[in-house]
């Protein structure tokens, strides 16, 4: 019997140690690095941020990073809360220094020394510098919030298995001299964004070790999460197998990472965060990075889609009947579409804007609050007939501005020659404009005439689309986040407060509002006039009416 009792204490303090152990302190260097506040730096330290660290860190309705429960982790491993990076002197990082965020981030070691579950990251010195410095950059997202994080508890079973998987040690790295390739689209790179910037490799990986993207599963998907609703959720295979992404084009693809919409049109499962800062060049390396890994064979359970060679995508952007660009404001009219702001007359000078759109084409991104809509904001997004108004707009002035005078002095059908035409006064309805003719002496010519045209007739307002807004809700992947019970469900009773365009912009481009929001872009799959139908019955209730979200 005393045998028996003495096995058991024995165990039981064999695992209290391993489970102090695992929240016992561990050694990690502190990077000497200091944070990188040029703009450039801000720049690339931000589209890093809200890439890998913002869906974490700025959780719900958070308008700032003052941390959230992770709920993603397996409830059996224990309740864990991502920290408080606000600039807050005690419950944030505001008395932190550069070289104690760098080890967090470089080795997941917390500032009082215990190894945390969050990745850690094998970024170069000058990534890890930008993100430093886009931390003390006073983005609204680092608002004080004197609110401290709770603190991180691992279960029993949780603490031995992590204990046991990690050795409770980081993973080696020198905390200087870690370079970052050169930016181009080359294996190497697409290497680096995947492994060490965006961390595809561990979440896409199946297990808790930290060496795991070293062994031949790497890629092939199944490591476990929980969606915000509380489901089982296994990442996809990312191998360019058939039960992964075989077939998948390199816009498939950007679209994906970027908008958060697959091939099919369907919304990518969370947790998969949105990689809003990527442009063409880490696209195009990302993806031939991916392509040149092993494929896998593994078929991940409620992973979407599969294609194959012949699979049909979705029409993107198709206009229904009778739509056409603009939305109508609430009181009726119709709200400035990109085209007619570029268009428009300016402001008190009496001469026309030749402002053109290649700014917005271009991927010009105007500013956006991180706490919500602004009004008036003109999100960048595609305007399929924008440059068609532009292009009427700048007809009219050239036809007018070209235009021979009218009851001329002179005999015969002769204009003045050499004369500098100017045109004033050009009203966007259509209205009377002024034409004036100077001649080479400087002096208005007496055949200056006012060309009189009557404004032109308002066409009728297209009846609005028909769209099956609760079918279309579903099927975009909205009711999984909104519908009564899902997380995000509350925000839609908020937005009966905005105005539609306002909403629309929402709707269609999100990252304009919160660029780390986990939210897809739907400026591609949705036109303006399907949005606001699709609006119109969110405010109206709609979502309320539909089935509650699992659990």
């Amino acid at each position: 019997m005393r045998r028996e009792v003495r096995g058991v204490v024995k165990s039981m303090v064999l695992a209290s140690v391993l489970l102090a152990g695992c929240a016992g302190t561990v050694k990690a260097p502190y990077p000497k690095l200091q944070a990188d506040t040029s703009p450039a730096g801000i720049a690339r330290g931000a589209a890093i941020f809200h890439a890998s660290c913002e869906s974490c860190h700025r959780g719900g309705d958070n308008e700032t990073a003052s941390g959230a429960p992770l709920h993603e982790l397996p409830s059996y491993m224990g309740k864990f809360h991502a920290s408080n990076l606000t600039s807050h002197p005690t419950a944030g990082i505001g008395s932190a220094t550069d070289e104690e965020l760098a080890r967090v981030i470089r080795y997941a070691v917390s500032r009082d020394g215990r190894l945390m579950v969050m990745p850690s990251y094998g970024m170069g010195d000058k990534d890890l510098a930008a993100v430093l410095g886009f931390l003390r950059s006073g983005h609204p997202l680092f608002t004080p919030d004197p609110t401290p994080a709770p603190r991180s508890e691992f279960s029993f079973i949780g603490g031995l298995g992590f204990r046991i998987i990690t050795g409770n040690e980081p993973i080696p790295r020198p905390p200087l001299g870690i370079p970052v390739p050169e930016k181009a689209a080359t294996l190497e790179y697409g290497r680096y964004m995947a492994h060490d910037v965006y961390d595809c490799a561990s979440c896409h990986t199946p297990g808790f070790s930290p060496r795991k993207t070293e062994g031949d599963d790497v890629f092939s998907g199944g490591m476990s999460f929980k969606d915000p609703e509380g489901q089982d959720v296994e990442s996809s295979n990312i191998t360019f197998h058939g039960t992964g992404l075989a077939h998948w084009t390199l816009e498939d693809f950007t679209r994906a990472v970027k908008d958060g919409l697959a091939p099919d049109g369907s919304a990518l499962r969370s947790p998969m965060p949105r990689f809003r800062g990527m442009d063409a060049v880490e696209a195009q390396a990302l993806y031939d990075y991916l392509r040149s890994v092993p494929p896998k064979k593994n078929n991940v359970d409620g992973a979407r889609p599969r294609l194959t060679a012949t699979s049909v995508r979705p029409t993107w952007v198709t206009k229904l009947d009778g739509a056409e660009d603009g939305v109508e404001s609430d009181d009726g009219s119709e709200a400035t579409t990109v085209a007619e702001a570029a268009s428009a007359t300016t402001a008190g000078t009496g001469t026309t804007s030749h402002t053109s759109t290649a700014g917005v084409a271009a991927g010009t991104t105007p500013h956006a609050s991180t706490t919500g809509p602004v009004a008036g904001t003109t999100p960048r997004s595609p305007q399929p007939h924008a440059s068609e108004a532009t292009a009427s707009h700048a007809s009219a002035a050239h036809n007018a501005a070209n235009a021979p005078t009218q009851g001329s002095a002179t005999t015969g059908s002769t204009t003045s020659q050499g004369s500098a035409t100017t045109v004033a006064g050009t009203s966007t309805h259509g209205s009377a404009t002024t034409v004036a003719s100077n001649t080479a002496g400087g002096t208005t010519s007496p055949a200056a005439t006012r060309v009189a045209s009557s404004p032109a007739p308002r066409k009728p307002r297209p009846a609005a689309p028909k769209v099956d807004a609760p079918k279309l809700f579903t099927q975009l992947g909205c009711a999984g986040c909104h519908a009564p019970g899902a997380r995000y469900h509350e925000q839609l009773a908020r937005a009966s407060r905005r105005s539609d365009a306002e909403l629309v912009r929402w709707v269609r481009n999100p990252e304009l509002f919160q660029p780390g929001t986990p939210m897809p872009t739907y400026a591609d799959l949705l036109d303006e006039r399907t949005a606001l139908a699709l609006v119109r019955w969110v405010k109206s209730g709609g979502p309320a009416t539909l089935a509650p979200a699992a659990r």
